[in-house]
């Protein structure tokens, strides 16, 4: 056992022999405590270490830099631009908030801190997991080499931030709206209330991956959005599930038969060209003041302002629930699912990479229709007992 120095500062170090490197020098760990006995269990938990196969030296390593390095394996995975901007994101909060740590003395109580913070800070819960699960990857790829364990599997916070605005599938009146307001995002609303198409999905969309008489669309590209909401294609959709051919309702294909074919692209912007984000955005901020206009219920400051004339759609107080392009895709899903599809077919045509995903919806629908579920046993035994 090394014997125990006192420092000029006041605390004890030893050096722990760990070998010799590839030059045939000697390799030690210095340990430092504020008293022998801290120093003796600081010395047998190098040792146990050790004896796990643990790198102890790459131990000081700072954090920053096995985070740099999770990073560049995230950038050569297949991933969304949006996706990879998130990691840096969540990367770049890391590394600020442990500025100065080594990858061994991150604890649990540090990640449980900076968590608590963001909560403080109004984030939503979908933002604060991305946060927890990226510095959770970060270090869970330290365990085996150079810690023992992951200090985010002691980290006790349930389900942290703000809750994020329920998605829910329009009602019935509110999908009569869709189909009875003339507008030139209907197509967007229609095509995607019934088939589901993420917004990506669609922008990249052409007329040859549409087949009308077979009643089916082809989802095989996607535009993905930088940062500055700069459009690019991307020939891999959102998960290799997402590559996949949807079913059409007769009603969609329809529908479609009678779209304008003014080019390439099923939806285009005024010229032609791929929808960029702010054009997404301006166009469905349109079509909500038109249906809000036709449906919304008129508040007392609007009947204020008509007093003095009737006022413009930008001028009416938005009283209409706030539609948005993922509820109508969460429309479709639970079209499906009342059709009586079922829950592996509804995946595949979703295009979901985890049937979890799609069972999840199953399992609250049956919540929520689960009085229809009994109505129908009702309606059987009266049958049956009506046979006999």
């Amino acid at each position: 056992m090394p014997r125990a120095k006192k420092r000029a500062d006041g605390r004890y170090s030893a050096q722990i022999y760990l070998g010799r490197d590839e030059t045939g020098k000697r390799k030690y760990k210095t340990v430092y405590a504020r008293s022998p006995a801290e120093l003796k269990e600081k010395e047998t938990a190098a040792r146990l270490q050790l004896g796990r196969g643990l790198d102890v030296l790459s131990q000081r390593d700072s954090f920053a830099a096995w985070a740099d390095d999770w990073l560049r394996m995230k950038e050569h995975e297949n991933i969304t631009a949006r996706q990879m901007e998130n990691y840096r994101r969540a990367v770049k909060l890391w590394k600020d908030a442990l500025d100065g740590y080594e990858v061994g003395q991150v604890r649990a109580d540090d990640i449980e801190r900076v968590l608590l913070d963001l909560a403080d800070r109004e984030l939503s819960r979908r933002t604060i997991s991305l946060y927890r699960s990226t510095i959770d990857q970060i270090m869970r790829r330290a365990v085996g080499r150079v810690i023992a364990s992951n200090p985010t599997d002691l980290v006790k916070l349930g389900a942290v931030g703000r809750r994020e605005e329920h998605r829910r599938a329009l009602t019935a009146e509110e999908q009569k709206w869709i189909w009875d307001t003339p507008h030139r995002a209907q197509p967007v609303a229609v095509i995607m209330m019934l088939s589901g198409l993420r917004r990506g999905e669609l922008a990249a969309l052409t007329w040859d991956d549409v087949d009308l008489e077979g009643r089916t669309i082809s989802v095989n590209k996607v535009i993905e959005y930088d940062p500055n909401g700069v459009p690019s294609l991307r020939h891999m959709t959102k998960s290799a599930a997402g590559m996949r051919v949807v079913d059409i309702p007769q009603r969609l294909a329809d529908y479609m038969a009678q779209m304008p074919r003014d080019g390439t692209l099923v939806i285009s912007s005024a010229h032609g060209e791929v929808m960029t984000e702010s054009a997404w955005a301006k166009l469905w901020r349109s079509y909500m003041r038109e249906l809000n206009r036709k449906y919304g219920q008129r508040t007392a400051a609007d009947l204020e302002r008509m007093k003095s004339g009737k006022p413009g759609p930008k001028t009416l107080d938005m009283t209409i629930p706030p539609i948005t392009m993922h509820w109508l895709r969460h429309t479709f899903c639970t079209l499906l699912y009342l059709a009586g599809v079922d829950v592996v077919q509804a995946c595949a045509q979703m295009g979901h990479a985890d049937v979890s995903t799609t069972l999840r919806i199953y399992t609250h629908l049956d919540q929520v229709h689960k009085r229809r579920s009994v109505d129908k046993l009702d309606a059987y035994l009266t049958r049956q007992n009506n046979g006999k």
